[in-house]
């Protein structure tokens, strides 16, 4: 079969690019402009070295806007902001597997809104598994979300592969408010479910990461040729997916757990941030406890007559913003895993990983993945969430990319049914 079951499982449980400018028209905020290879210096310190190499050779173009640092700090809601500076002392490291505990009692936490560690000393020999953990937490306050996307492989030619699934994700440990079931004890799960092309199609995939320092992801692929779910080695989130060059740790740029990473802080700089948009997007309600929101559709080079840079670049709807970043360092302990040093660029107020370099086990860099976001509210501001909608990985060995996400509609549910995400769903999702 050459569909990857294993690397589209570990997408699953887990779970770029260039950009012309986002289409303001007459509405372009004051002070943008365009970093192009004609321009590319004033990138240098702001963007990875090969993603600025690739700006000067003219594959690249994007357009970059200022911001409001407090309004963009505002795309998270005041009560994260509360519950953050409430969070300060309660939270500690254990030394040995980089695991969150309560400093009252040692255990491992059931729900933690907020930042755990809202101050982080850059001395501290444990910042970096701090900035880890802010990150982890805040991929979660979204609570349950789902989104139908596609994978496209993309060379020098234009698309080469083209995937189509949905995804659903259900959180428990960062959440706004505390999940009222959680029975098996996660810190999140997830469902996939693969549409075309018809070599994937009805392929199933079940993801469960425990709640613990030290458990590997549950993780089960349906077959339909076979009619069975088997299971998945979790180390499989370092193998590109369906032969195109995206990994399924790809998601938010880490998708895996802290414990999982030795980390270490190498640095602090400024770094351009690949996003949908400076500000928030609006949630709109359409249940009980469900909310839609739309995202502009990010159009890929090949997608655009008369493009000249990379087939792979973005062309619409995606702009760059200036922010503060801490730069980790991070190396897997699965003997498993088969990347390397990882480097990654996370945002130090929004704990956003924007950039990851990624080197082969031999120490040789090969890989940058490129990590777009964007953020949504509710009506009245109470709940928001932020949320991946794009990767681009980028093998500059071979010259190709990959394009993961770019869906135009994600859904947020905060009261999931625990059992959509069961061994039982899974096999009945092809019936």
């Amino acid at each position: 079969m050459k569909f990857r079951l294993t690397a589209l499982g570990a997408l699953a449980a887990a779970y770029a690019f260039s950009s012309t400018p986002l289409a303001f028209g007459a509405d372009a905020p004051a002070g943008a402009w365009k970093l192009n290879k004609d321009n590319w210096q004033k990138a240098e310190g702001l963007l990875p070295e090969p993603v600025l190499k690739r700006v000067q050779a003219g594959d690249y173009t994007y357009t970059v806007v200022p911001t409001d640092s407090q309004k963009f700090r505002e795309n998270f809601t005041q009560a994260y902001w509360a519950a953050s500076e409430a969070n300060e002392g309660k939270y500690d490291l254990d030394v040995e597997t980089c695991g969150l505990k309560l400093k009252s009692t040692g255990k491992m936490p059931d729900n933690v809104f907020g930042q755990a560690f809202p101050r982080i000393d850059p001395k501290d020999p444990l910042a970096a598994c701090k900035v880890a953990w802010n990150f982890y937490l805040a991929n979660q306050i979204g609570e349950g979300q789902g989104a139908t996307f596609t994978l496209n492989g993309i060379d020098r030619n234009g698309e080469f592969r083209r995937i189509k699934m949905w995804l659903h994700t259900n959180s428990y440990l960062g959440r706004t408010v505390a999940a009222k079931e959680n029975p098996e004890n996660l810190r999140g799960t997830s469902m996939s479910h693969a549409m075309e092309p018809a070599d994937a199609e009805g392929v199933n995939i079940l993801g469960q990461s425990i709640n613990d320092w030290t458990s590997q992801d549950n993780i089960w692929a349906y077959l339909p040729q076979m009619r069975r779910a088997r299971r998945v080695n979790a180390a499989t989130r370092s193998d590109p997916i369906a032969g195109l060059d995206i990994f399924s740790d790809d998601l938010n740029c880490y998708a895996g757990k802290p414990e999982y990473y030795k980390w270490k802080l190498v640095g602090e700089q400024k770094i351009f941030a690949p996003i949908v948009g400076p500000y928030a997007l609006e949630q709109t309600k359409s249940g009980d406890s469900r909310y839609e929101v739309n995202i502009p559709y990010l159009k890929g080079g090949y997608e655009t007559p008369g493009n000249e840079g990379a087939p792979w670049q973005i062309t619409e709807n995606l702009v760059l913003v200036e922010r503060p970043a801490w730069v980790l360092e991070g190396e897997s302990t699965d003997p498993f895993y088969n990347f390397g040093k990882v480097i990654m660029y996370v945002d130090k107020e929004m704990n956003r990983i924007y950039w990851k370099q990624v080197h082969n086990r031999a120490g040789e860099y090969f890989y940058t993945a490129m990590c777009s976001y964007h953020w949504s509210k509710s009506e009245d501001g109470s709940f928001g969430a932020t949320t991946p909608n794009m990767v681009m990985g980028v093998n500059d060995k071979t010259d190709r990319a990959a394009l993961g996400g770019r869906y135009q509609g994600q859904f947020i549910e905060r009261d999931f049914d625990p059992k959509h995400f069961s061994l039982r769903a899974l096999s009945r999702l092809s019936d």
